[in-house]
């Protein structure tokens, strides 16, 4: 009975996944709407049963992320259109994945990570100030069966069909896009500077369909270029022209510093990014790693605050999606590190906790994937998160020094590369990130206290207004979402009762 009951399963699996690529020709509200009754039916866990209804619910309402999708699968190539769903949807979230990674946390004791970040090579043909990838030794990277075992492993056996993809430059690898071409039910974005993107390069991806890349960009034209080098804003603009006119979906990687917060949030640049056709941006803060890093270009308690609001506001009001990557930390329940949700493997092999931390206990050269998971030292940085509870303060550098500190001297992990662990050993440096950490404490222990926070998007029966007002269970006035028009401002407030049950379901998955 058990072996029937799940032949029936497969197949009305298999139905409804050819029912999601017949309605992928057709990217209008209608279509959008099916497609997240089909996720609700292959959906595995509650948690995303619900998820699939708050997505019906902002097609519904003419959300901007409905205007996303149908920019997806209406600019899109075909393969790319098909790869978007089944492997960032459907095989990454949702179907019996989510399942099969639920019975292994009864086995690991913790929840498996579902996206593992990887640096194929150490090499790269550019030398930015901020940057990490030229204090690795650029030799010594692993081979290409190497790295084909370790993502086997990440897929067959942890689960993950999300893969990001940094270095150095990933492209001046020969053979990555070969390595991609092994694995084509995951995804990969790929963080990289786009020099080496050439029409070559374009074709393989347009018919690869899970590449995704991320062009590093640093503001304006001046700005970029004093920071990345003479002509390359312009090379940028004109890789993401070509990109687009491809079908290829694509982002933008934003770097912020205590000098460009500023241009990097703004509306405009914002607005220009998605006239370009970048589908997604990553706000990346800067962290001072490395050797001798500059504490100085960290961004202010008040940019961060900004920062949180540029990229809210621009997610709810723009059709592309943006992540800020410390200011919606609430969304993912604090830090993801140590294989929270994510861990990096770098160009040696070596498995670290996190992109901006070093360190590391095991390599794959030597152990498993699950090995280095269950190492102390990355279940210790699980088991801390999140701290004191305060989202808005997640970063175990920065924010919570003492805490990766602790780590440090009680596991004893090794530096994998030079001056990895200056921020933690040197007196000065550590001395401006402890003057840095009380500023960040002072003003987000009174923002996360009034609850001036909120999640990527509006939830069920919620809409957005505006950055200050943020969601309510009232509709705007003059518009579904955002710009409310009422008469003295918005003064809109969401449900604190509703707010504190979504937060009790992200922590219950």
């Amino acid at each position: 009975m058990g072996v029937l009951t799940q032949e029936l399963i497969a197949r009305g699996q298999k139905f409804a996944l050819d029912k999601i690529l017949n309605l992928l020709n057709k990217p209008n509200k209608k279509t959008l709407i099916t497609l997240t009754k089909i996720m609700e039916t292959v959906s595995r866990t509650e948690g995303n049963v619900r998820h699939a209804r708050r997505l019906r619910w902002l097609f519904e309402t003419n959300h901007p992320h409905g205007q996303w999708w149908q920019k997806i699968l209406s600019e899109a190539h075909p393969n790319y259109r098909r790869k978007w769903v089944l492997d960032f949807y459907i095989k990454g979230y949702f179907s019996d994945n989510a399942k099969k990674r639920k019975e292994l946390a009864k086995q690991l004791g913790f929840h498996p990570p579902s996206v593992m970040l990887f640096s194929v090579t150490q090499k790269c043909n550019f030398n930015c100030p901020g940057c990490w990838a030229h204090n690795y030794e650029a030799k010594g990277d692993l081979t290409f069966e190497e790295w084909k075992r370790v993502l086997t492993e990440a897929r067959d056996e942890i689960g993950i069909h999300i893969m990001p993809v940094v270095g150095g430059e990933p492209f001046a690898r020969e053979d990555f896009l070969d390595l991609i071409a092994e694995f084509p039910d995951c995804a990969f974005i790929v963080y990289t500077n786009g020099s080496l993107i050439d029409d070559k390069a374009i074709k393989r991806m347009q018919e690869l369909g899970n590449v995704y890349p991320m062009l590093s960009i640093n503001g304006w034209k001046e700005t970029n270029d004093a920071i990345r080098g003479k002509g390359t804003f312009d090379m940028v603009m004109e890789k993401m022209d070509k990109l687009r006119e491809a079908g290829i979906i694509f982002g933008a990687s934003l770097t912020a510093t205590s000098k460009t917060a500023e241009e990097v949030g703004s509306d405009e640049f914002f607005q220009m990014l998605s006239s370009k056709g970048v589908m997604w941006t990553w706000t990346f803060h800067y962290v001072p790693v490395g050797e001798n890093p500059d504490p100085t270009l960290l961004t202010t308690p008040e940019q961060r605050e900004m920062l949180r609001l540029a990229n809210l506001n621009a997610r709810n009001t723009l059709p592309m999606f943006t992540v800020d990557f410390w200011g919606d930390a609430p969304e993912v329940l604090g830090c993801i590190a140590g294989g929270k949700q994510y861990f990096h493997v770098n160009g040696k092999g070596d498995i670290e906790p996190c992109a901006f931390v070093h360190l590391a206990t095991h390599n794959i050269r030597t152990s498993t994937l699950i090995d280095g998971l269950r190492s102390d030292f990355m279940t210790a940085i699980r088991d801390g998160i999140p701290y004191d509870g305060n989202m808005l303060r997640p970063c175990m550098i920065v924010d919570r020094p003492e805490a990766l500190r602790s780590y440090f001297e009680k596991y004893k992990p090794y530096e994998t590369h030079r001056g990895a662990a200056d921020y933690l050993t040197k007196p000065e440096i550590k001395k401006q990130i402890d003057c840095y950490s009380g500023k960040v404490k002072e003003q987000m222990d009174i923002k996360w206290d009034q609850g001036l926070f909120m999640t990527a998007m509006p939830l069920e029966g919620e809409y957005y207004h505006d950055r200050h007002a943020l969601c309510s269970t009232e509709k705007p006035v003059g518009g579904v979402h955002g710009g409310c028009e009422k008469a003295g401002g918005c003064k809109c407030k969401r449900d604190p009762k509703q707010l504190k049950e979504y937060v009790a379901e992200l922590q219950s998955r």
